[in-house]
């Protein structure tokens, strides 16, 4: 089951200076584990102790702004997606959103819930393939060390003994043993 992804169990932060706004989200995304702010700052800390999944911000707050938000965010969990919503949307702040948070993806206010919903999945996918492509490389890695140590082996043992490493085989998968390399003849 662990190449399956489970998208339920995901965990969603939402973090918007307008209760209504979380409030619908909440029930949009009713089928998540999900934890919502008014406050930057209150999500912050709370992403100090729990881990999230991805992550929803208001694009303008009182506090600190989405981007602000975002930027802090991934600091403390860069494998969480990000996303934000605007309803203003220029293009340096795009900018900045892009380069300095890493959104994921951007969802005009008012939304449609398709969008949303949609946007969820699609990071989500996209954050299990990262995660699965970092374990893949790490078994990468360690099996390239393990080769070099395995052929590290074989060269000493080669250096000691020439041609001990060496095996002749037959056709149908037998290994031909050469009696004068046992001392017979």
């Amino acid at each position: 089951m662990s190449g399956e992804i489970l998208l339920e169990e995901s965990r969603i932060l939402l973090v918007d200076d307008e209760p209504n706004v979380l409030h619908a989200l909440t029930r949009l995304l009713k089928n998540y584990s999900v934890t919502s702010f008014t406050s930057g700052e209150e999500a912050l800390l709370a992403a100090k102790e729990s881990q999230f999944d991805l992550v929803i911000s208001d694009y303008r707050m009182p506090d600190l702004s989405g981007v602000e938000f975002l930027t802090f965010f991934k600091v403390l969990q860069p494998d969480a997606i990000r996303l934000i919503l605007t309803g203003y949307a220029d293009l340096k702040g795009i900018q900045q959103a892009i380069n300095e948070a890493e959104v994921f993806r951007f969802i005009n206010k008012p939304w449609n819930n398709f969008e949303i919903l949609n946007a969820v999945t699609r990071g989500l996918e996209h954050r299990h393939v990262l995660i699965e492509n970092r374990r893949l490389a790490g078994e990468v890695r360690r099996q390239r060390a393990l080769l070099k140590e395995q052929d590290a082996i074989l060269q000493a043992l080669e250096a000691k003994d020439p041609g001990i490493t060496k095996v002749n085989w037959g056709p149908d998968g037998s290994i031909f043993i050469k009696a004068e390399d046992y001392g017979f003849e």
